[in-house]
């Protein structure tokens, strides 16, 4: 009795199997083929991730920039990393160590929506060969010199010609061959306060810095000189004495200026008061 029942048992089993596929054919094609493009789909790579933390190195950012790039896109990403975060103006100034062949350039930081601040400009600390390599660092100081607007003080003046040719960076770039926007102030008024002999000494010592610009060999550059003969707190009589004095000096001035454009300079001379 119990060998027939699992004799009926393991017929009935079979039966099902055999009819499962002979009635159902696609459930097991669908098996396969679900088994088949399983195998086909590739394994995707697997990535370690210390090796997404670890930054390039600057110098292997820059190499691949100058060795991959024509000189047209390169300028483009310089222009963008050397532009001002506020506008391109740079004011150039003594070091704290006063050394005439050194410069401090100050540009103006946003501090709040509507106030700035001078501070000094960090990406002259990135201008480096060791930072940038030799190439990459000499073609952003370029770019720099080319975006920027340099403006000297009328006490400044003194500045003007030791910044035309000095090599500041030590890269072999000249700002007097690559600046294209200059400013300068004078103020005619300061001297008219000194004493005859100290009057003509200070008026020759601006003379001459105004001359440093002849070190400037391009016709691209626009030089811009600012004569400032605001009143401030002079009396109108005072104004009106020392006015006089202010008066031949900047015809002199005005003859160093005609010089220079001879030469082929650029130069905007304006009257601000």
């Amino acid at each position: 009795m119990a060998a027939a029942t699992l004799s009926t048992k393991q017929r009935r089993k079979t039966n099902m199997y055999e009819n499962g596929n002979a009635l159902h054919p696609t459930k097991k094609m669908r098996r396969q083929t679900v088994i088949q493009n399983d195998n086909l789909v590739p394994e995707r790579p697997t990535y370690h991730d210390n090796t997404h933390t670890v930054p390039p190195k600057t110098n292997d950012v820059a190499f691949d920039i100058y060795s991959r790039l024509p000189r047209e896109l390169r300028n483009r990403i310089y222009t963008f990393c050397v532009e001002g975060s506020y506008d391109n103006d740079v004011i150039v100034r003594r070091t704290a160590v006063d050394d005439t062949h050194r410069f401090a350039y100050l540009i103006r930081e946003p501090c709040g929506q509507h106030s700035y601040q001078w501070v000094e400009d960090p990406l002259t600390a990135c201008l480096k060969r060791e930072a940038l390599g030799g190439d990459v660092a000499r073609e952003m100081l370029e770019s720099y010199y080319w975006t920027r607007t340099f403006k000297f003080a009328h006490h400044e003046l003194c500045l003007l010609g030791p910044f035309l040719r000095t090599d500041v960076f030590g890269l072999g770039i000249i700002p007097a061959h690559y600046i294209r926007r200059l400013q300068i102030q004078i103020r005619p008024l300061d001297f008219a306060f000194l004493l005859p002999a100290q009057r003509r000494s200070e008026e020759e010592q601006c003379c001459k810095a105004v001359e440093a610009l002849a070190a400037i060999r391009t016709t691209r550059t626009d030089i811009l000189i600012e004569l400032d003969e605001a009143q401030d707190s002079l009396s109108d009589a005072e104004y009106k004495h020392f006015s006089s004095e202010a008066a031949q000096f900047t015809l002199k001035l005005r003859s160093v200026v005609e010089t220079l454009r001879e030469q082929g300079l650029h130069i905007i001379q304006t009257m601000g008061t």
